[in-house]
């Protein structure tokens, strides 16, 4: 399991005390058993369905405000797709059913566990906690900013922007620059070049030497994008159950995660591909046409481009429409 490494004493007294306690000691002894509760499945969720479309289908559901039903699939995704736990969390804050106390506890043992388990959402939701004092628990500036520094560590771009501009605000500006570089060139209004023409040639050098020793530690961006880009192979694959479900029909597991990765990145590359519905329509036509033995791209076909240019229509009559043409076409 990935442990927190102090940086070095000079960066910031906020987190002296950091050689002596470990993070994760902080937190309550939870396991994956204590945390999640007992739920039962739905229109949507099945207990045995694959992992990520759970989690893609309870992200969809969440964003539409059907907290019960994302509640189930989240649950069922939970021990596959930690970040599950930051959503579970924000579920719990609306549950009326219950009382403000028994919220609290709830959504602050789904972040504190997925915490424990080096989620960087979560380890931003504890920043959040401690830095305003909620969920039950006191404000504590110091925590806060280790959790903060933990999340920006694990490659959260909202957490190195807020601790570039903390470390600005406390006049640690060799700190900030080596962060602030860490964001990358054109960052957040040029603030590297404010930030240069307040430092002198000395703690340039350090911050320069700061940020050397940061970029060894931090995750990359590369690796936050193949992560992004898991996220949307389930994503993708949600969408497309929930919608039109007999394009993933004969597919096991394997061939439509590398059909739905190999299709993404495809239409990432396509100019006439703008939309993250257009991505998923060209994902269901691609499907049935190589069900119908095409090795052409669709989009060569200008009817079947019609269709994925019309903004009007969903995506089940989209793809009923293209898969007319498609009929057609390759009979």
């Amino acid at each position: 399991m990935y442990r927190l490494h102090c940086l070095p004493l000079a960066l910031t007294a906020l987190i002296a005390g950091c050689a002596s306690t470990n993070l994760n000691d902080t937190l309550p002894s939870l396991t994956l058993a204590d945390v999640l509760p007992s739920v039962t499945e739905n229109e949507y969720c099945k207990q045995e369905m694959d992992s990520d479309i759970l989690y893609g289908v309870g992200m969809t559901l969440f964003n539409n405000d059907d907290y019960a039903n994302a509640k189930s699939c989240l649950v069922y995704a939970a021990p596959e797709h930690t970040r599950s736990f930051c959503y579970l969390s924000l579920i719990a804050d609306q549950d009326e059913e219950k009382t403000q106390p028994e919220r609290e506890r709830e959504s602050f043992n789904y972040v504190a566990y997925a915490a424990s388990q080096n989620d960087w959402c979560a380890e931003y939701g504890m920043y959040r906690i401690y830095n305003g004092g909620n969920k039950g628990q006191e404000r504590d500036e110091a925590l806060a900013t280790r959790w903060l520094e933990r999340s920006a560590l694990h490659g959260y771009g909202e957490s190195q922007q807020s601790l570039a501009y903390r470390y600005k605000s406390n006049e640690d500006l060799v700190a900030s620059y080596a962060w602030f570089r860490i964001l990358g060139e054109g960052n957040d209004n040029g603030q590297l070049d404010v930030l240069r023409k307040q430092m002198s040639a000395k703690q340039l050098a350090e911050g320069d030497k700061r940020y050397e020793a940061l970029a060894a530690r931090v995750t990359s961006k590369e690796a936050m994008r193949a992560e992004a880009r898991e996220e949307d192979i389930g994503r993708y694959s949600a969408t497309i159950y929930l919608n039109v479900p007999q394009v993933l029909e004969g597919m096991n597991t394997e061939q439509r995660r590398e059909f739905i990765k190999q299709t993404l990145a495809v239409a990432l590359d396509n100019e006439q591909i703008e939309t993250r519905g257009q991505v998923t329509l060209y994902m269901t036509m691609t499907r049935s046409a190589q069900l119908k033995g095409a090795t052409s791209d669709v989009l060569d076909n200008p009817q079947l481009l019609a269709i994925l240019q019309d903004e009007e229509l969903s995506l089940s009559e989209a793809q009923a429409q293209a898969q007319g043409v498609i009929d057609a076409a390759y009979p």
